[in-house]
């Protein structure tokens, strides 16, 4: 049986990673202003000028019910199945879109990530990985939903504005957060949902390197056979060394990428995340 892979475009895999590994993408949107925009229409220097020049704060916009028909429609149409791997159903109306899609084709699957950016997309490549060995589409449903649950993903930000100025964090705090150059950790719980971890203080690249070995060391239990390091512009230092970092615990394969417009829009520049699995 055909399996195909699909993901919102949010796993922020890239065309490179996407064509190899042969996972298709339903794109998610952004509102700005009056105008409506396909992800992949738009570029992070667009969201850097709409916030920073035009002062306009975008909105991002689930993926679309119509979108992930079309894919299951063409996956199903010759007997073949789907898996859909979508963005953390606490996070977006894109799971429910796509469960509402999946309701009318028999042998599609959508799975509920409980993550966002390469959260998804670790998934995504690993459930590639196990068609190729010649898994069934169950089978392969079973794989990723007991590895969701040992996905680690956590993001480090330089400062607040963007999330000040799209209303998830108050003056107040960004005020003081920049006065004590508070640099906050945020992780993906076991519901899905991105919460507050731990915060850091004083120069970002310390910082980062700080958050590095913290997450390491929180993790005892890690699989070495790859890692993803994704973040927004920021100075080619801070991933090199924490690449560097990994390659000195062990790491095999240490895939770095930029993440795109969504996590762009919450968090702005200088944002950076490590995703890993544990066995």
């Amino acid at each position: 049986m055909k399996i195909t892979i699909s993901v919102d475009n949010t796993a922020d895999l890239g065309p490179e990673l996407l064509a190899k590994h042969n996972i298709i993408p339903v794109y998610t949107g952004a509102v700005i202003g009056d105008k409506f925009y396909l992800d992949k229409d738009l570029t992070p220097e667009d969201i850097y000028k709409s916030m920073e020049v035009d002062n306009v704060v975008p909105k991002t916009s689930a993926c679309l019910e119509t979108d992930y028909r079309e894919i299951f429609e063409e996956a199903t149409k010759d007997g073949g199945a789907a898996i859909h791997i979508s963005m953390s159903s606490n996070i977006s109306a894109s799971y429910e879109n796509a469960k509402r899609a999946a309701k009318d084709f028999a042998n599609v699957y959508v799975v509920d990530s409980k993550s966002l950016t390469l959260g998804i997309g670790i998934l995504a490549i690993k459930a590639s990985e196990f068609r190729a060995q010649g898994m069934d589409v169950r089978e392969i449903v079973e794989k990723i939903t007991d590895l969701r649950d040992r996905v680690d993903l956590s993001l480090i930000i330089n400062d607040l504005k963007f999330l000040h100025k799209g209303g998830r964090v108050s003056g107040l705090k960004l005020l003081g957060a920049n006065l004590l150059k508070i640099r906050p950790s945020l992780e993906i719980d076991n519901e899905g949902k991105l919460v507050p971890a731990k915060k850091f203080k004083g120069d970002f690249a310390r910082c980062v390197q700080e958050w590095t070995q913290y997450k390491l060391s929180q993790n005892t239990n890690v699989n070495k056979d790859l890692v993803f390091v994704a973040h927004t512009e920021i100075d080619p230092k801070i991933p090199a060394q924490i690449v560097a970092d990994l390659k000195k615990a062990g790491f095999k394969e240490i895939i770095q990428l930029y993440v795109g417009v969504s996590i762009t829009i919450h968090a702005g520049r200088n944002t950076i995340g490590m995703i890993i699995i544990n066995e």
